[in-house]
């Protein structure tokens, strides 16, 4: 095992086997992960369409009221403003997983509350991004986002209901 890994470094290969299998495991465990951190979990499963708001009455409280349009401003990865305001849609899935649209659907993405927390997985010009807002009880939203190969790390925005 030894000799392949530093056969893997030594090709420059090792980084992307292991962001390869963090990937596959966060994808594969991912969804079960974000229950574990909602206070009061419950198992949903077995439950009629008429039941599930009942029992997930707080948990989609939150999500709803997150469905809307949004005008986003903030800054690029290396902290300059963006030129100029952009439009987000979030609608809620069949899934109960929030769907992200930011410009008409150039980028997409899929998100979880957690909390006072929006996480939000996307693709921006085929490059993976993680967005991390926290929700405000005035209805806007505030964070950072990174996205893979970006070299620098200030990337944020401010979303307001349009």
């Amino acid at each position: 095992m030894e000799r392949f890994l530093k056969t893997l470094n030594g090709h420059g290969k090792i980084k992307r086997v292991a962001m390869a299998a963090l990937l596959t495991a966060g994808a594969m465990g991912g969804w079960a992960v974000s229950a574990t951190f909602m206070p009061g979990a419950t198992a949903l499963e077995g439950l009629s369409r008429v039941d599930l708001p009942r029992k997930s009455e707080s948990f989609d409280e939150t999500k709803l009221g997150l469905v809307g349009s949004y005008a986003v401003s903030g800054t690029d990865a290396e902290g300059r403003p963006y030129a100029s305001n952009g439009i987000l849609d979030i609608s809620l899935a069949p899934s109960g997983a929030l769907e992200l649209e930011w410009d008409n659907g150039k980028q997409v993405g899929v998100g979880q509350v957690i909390g006072n927390v929006l996480a939000v997985a996307c693709l921006t010009k085929g490059r993976t991004a993680i967005v991390l807002m926290t929700i405000h009880p005035d209805g806007t939203l505030s964070g950072k986002w990174s996205r893979r190969t970006d070299r620098g790390n200030k990337g944020t925005e401010v979303w307001k209901k349009a």
